[in-house]
């Protein structure tokens, strides 16, 4: 009789250490999910403010912005690089974002007359352009199009929110 009350109470201790145990992994892993997709919600305003200094702010401005999300990225890259997920993104795809932020950096650095950096730059977005297999995007000239196609839609909005005199 005694024994069967062991068994059954080690039963339940080894029960409700084990559910224990299992519970602080699965809140880990939810808080570890709720950080990550707090952190790419910071980086994706991060990204809107650095587009918007780059349309509406001083060359300076802009490249600062642009130059600091970039940085954010790449250490973000390199922090998740170690996460054997196949994606470790839940809302950002952080190639496609290093590609136009570098595009519009080269553009940038090229109306400050900073050629070389202004290279630079569309070197890493072509580059990158190649890991994404973007069609045409062999040279500085198809970066810029790009750029411009993918502006054309604000600025037309924005023609249409100014009425010309």
């Amino acid at each position: 009789m005694w024994k069967k009350i062991a068994l059954v109470s080690i039963g339940l201790a080894a029960g409700f250490v084990l559910g224990c145990i299992l519970t602080m992994a699965y809140n880990g892993y939810t808080m570890a999910t709720a950080m990550f997709m707090l952190q790419e919600k910071e980086i994706y305003e991060m990204e809107e403010a650095a587009v918007q200094a780059y349309h509406n702010e001083p060359n300076e401005v802009a490249i600062w912005a642009l130059e600091n999300y970039i940085n954010t990225l790449n250490r973000l890259q390199q922090e998740r690089s170690y996460a054997e997920a196949e994606n470790p993104y839940f809302i950002l795809n952080p190639e496609w974002s290093l590609m136009l932020s570098y595009a519009r950096l080269g553009q940038l650095y090229k109306k400050t007359g900073e050629t070389e950096k202004s290279q630079d730059n569309f070197e890493q977005a072509i580059s990158y352009g190649k890991r994404l297999e973007v069609k045409g995007l062999d040279k500085e000239e198809d970066a810029v199009e790009l750029l411009n196609k993918l502006d054309k839609p604000r600025n037309d909005n924005l023609k249409e929110a100014v009425p010309s005199s």
